[in-house]
């Protein structure tokens, strides 16, 4: 029942015999009526509309081990080489909650003044240790929120940082948004995952950094932004089968890479060792269709993304 649609209390009344008060029919009426009323008297104490907090928790692995910084992880992409992380952060928005009729109810994003703003949440997994030495020493494993009461049985939400922020000031923007670390100063935009790792055959290091690309100048007038990317390059992650008391969002860099060769950059010119979402870089495909993207286009790719999953 709604808030607004709570039945009234009828006013306490005394039950009369011709000229006669019968007080103890009184007293029996009020307090059938109170009995009545219990459930919506302590509605109001818990609270009308607040709805419900929701602590989504969110793991980080290679293949079937956990994520850490410093360590060494064999077996990693097309020629098995080693991996030994650098870096693993990464944006999400529009997170939301699904009901078994399949009705998205949208998760309400605590503004908890470092991890989450506006909608928008930041995960790292990065701690310092090894070869992390971007970052913070602090990591976020979980977002956090409130929506409405109710049973949910899937869990849905997008990578990166959505249009309306992706081309902020990034030094007067609120946090997680104003880390130098995750911005593109060249594309003016955020990189919407940071995931970096040193191999065999690549000890500097190989990256893939995923962003929107191909961006216009900011509008006239502007000094910043753009007048829009033509790949805008935000996954869609859709986890249909997902317990909101006891389950979890597992990021597998395991699969994420099991397309790429992680020893070899293709020699391309004026391309990134590794992927930094650039059109013209075919180690960018790979990764691309396993996040749920078609490289060079703007359709969604074949098959389901294989990145993410929920346990």
């Amino acid at each position: 029942m709604a808030c607004g649609n709570l039945p009234r209390s009828p006013p306490v009344g005394i039950a009369l015999r011709g000229d006669s008060i019968s007080r103890e029919s009184a007293m029996v009426s009020a307090h059938r009526r109170a009995v009545r009323m219990l459930p919506f008297a302590l509605l109001g104490v818990l609270g009308c509309g607040d709805g419900m907090e929701v602590a989504i928790p969110f793991e980080a692995r290679v293949g079937s081990e956990p994520f850490a910084c410093g360590r060494i992880y064999t077996g990693v992409g097309t020629t098995g080489t080693t991996y030994e992380p650098m870096d693993l952060r990464v944006y999400l928005h529009d997170v939301r909650l699904v009901t078994a009729d399949g009705i998205e109810v949208p998760l309400k994003l605590e503004q908890d003044g470092r991890w989450q703003t506006r909608g928008t949440a930041l995960l790292d997994f990065a701690d310092k240790a090894g070869l992390c030495t971007n970052g913070t020493q602090a990591t976020n494993l979980r977002i956090t929120g409130t929506a409405p009461e109710g049973t949910y049985t899937g869990l849905r939400f997008k990578l990166g940082v959505p249009e309306t922020q992706n081309h902020l000031d990034v030094s007067t923007a609120p946090s997680p948004l104003n880390d130098t670390s995750l911005y593109w100063g060249w594309r003016s935009g955020y990189l919407f995952t940071r995931i970096e790792g040193r191999t065999k055959g690549l000890p500097e290091g190989h990256v893939m950094h995923l962003g929107s690309t191909d961006c216009a100048p900011p509008p006239e007038g502007q000094t910043n932004g753009t007048a829009g990317c033509t790949f805008g390059n935000r996954p869609e992650v859709a986890l249909d089968s997902f317990d909101l008391a006891s389950g979890k969002v597992v990021l597998d860099l395991g699969a994420l890479f099991s397309g790429s060769n992680l020893d070899e950059n293709a020699e391309v010119p004026n391309t990134s060792v590794g992927c930094m979402s650039q059109q013209a870089d075919p180690d960018c495909a790979p990764v691309f269709s396993r996040m749920g993207l078609t490289h060079r286009s703007q359709e969604l790719a074949p098959g389901p993304q294989a990145f993410i999953k929920a346990e």
